[in-house]
């Protein structure tokens, strides 16, 4: 899904918010004027309120419309309810549930669809951020600058390192602070991404290029353990150059981690692919050291 429908979507979640917000508010009114008396003196406080809208400032008109706002609270209070319990609740008090402000979009329509994002994103762990890092290694803490740095600044990552040097963290904060700044992300392993070009390869036209599209749209996409997947003639490298190739066209990031030194990369994929991965104009390779740390000591 692109990120025009993601706000678009959000725009009907939070417009949703406040036709429930109102229609509270308006059944509340509706139980009120069940009782007479309230329901006689809501209707006289609407009637001097239109007027005085009209333009009837006189005294008069004034101190009627005090009077009468006065007995409606001392009414409501008899009742055991509060004034505020008849105006709608809405979730945004900055732009009453509407998404914007001024013209402008509203802080509560970013969270709707920052929240969105992450929940198609496919990123398992949210608390995987650079604030949450204990890494202590000094060569690693300079590659996670390096890292944050890139995904700032728009570039793409390639992250090499041996198995348990913490290649996966690195990679979901990286991808989780693009989704902090407000950009789509697509979280996959290598074995998931080659099984979803097998299934666009075999499939119709119109399937395919939904499958792919879904790949290539999204602001940033992060394929994690590059090398682990199951490699189909004539499918997997040349769909995966297909996509690396159309996401640089557009300008669009993407973080790649991987067990593979450069050299194993050169001699499992071809000279095309490589060549893109490895491009130093629009990539940082990064390469994280260290005994594995999924290892009990």
């Amino acid at each position: 899904m692109n990120k025009q429908k993601l706000v678009e979507i959000a725009q009907r979640n939070i417009e949703m918010r406040r036709i429930q917000a109102e229609d509270v508010a308006r059944r509340a009114q509706e139980h009120l004027m069940e009782n007479s008396t309230f329901a006689t003196l809501e209707r006289q406080l609407r009637r001097v309120q239109v007027q005085y809208a009209m333009g009837d400032h006189s005294d008069q008109t004034a101190q009627k419309l005090a009077e009468l706002k006065e007995q409606r609270k001392q009414l409501l209070a008899q009742l055991g309810i509060q004034e505020g319990q008849l105006a709608p609740h809405y979730h945004c008090s900055k732009c009453d549930d509407t998404g914007y402000v001024n013209g402008q979009a509203c802080s509560c329509l970013a969270d709707e669809v920052r929240k969105m994002l992450i929940k198609q994103s496919n990123v398992a762990n949210s608390a995987y951020t650079f604030e949450n890092s204990t890494e202590t290694d000094k060569h690693n803490l300079g590659m996670y600058n390096l890292a944050k740095t890139a995904c700032q600044e728009g570039k793409n990552i390639l992250l090499v390192g041996q198995t348990g040097t913490g290649k996966t963290y690195l990679i979901t904060a990286c991808a989780n602070l693009a989704l902090a700044s407000g950009k789509s992300v697509l979280f996959t392993t290598a074995y998931n991404l080659s099984n979803s070009f097998l299934q666009a390869h075999i499939s119709e036209l119109e399937t395919r290029q939904a499958i792919l599209d879904s790949i290539t749209e999204v602001d940033v996409l992060v394929i994690d353990d590059l090398g682990t997947e199951k490699s189909y003639k004539t499918v997997t490298g040349d769909y995966l150059f297909a996509v690396i190739n159309e996401r640089i066209a557009q300008n669009k990031q993407t973080f790649i981690s991987t067990n593979l030194s450069l050299q194993q990369i050169r001699d499992k994929y071809d000279e095309r692919l490589f060549s893109r991965l490895v491009d130093q104009k629009i990539t940082k390779v990064i390469k994280l050291v260290g005994a594995d740390k999924r290892v009990d000591k």
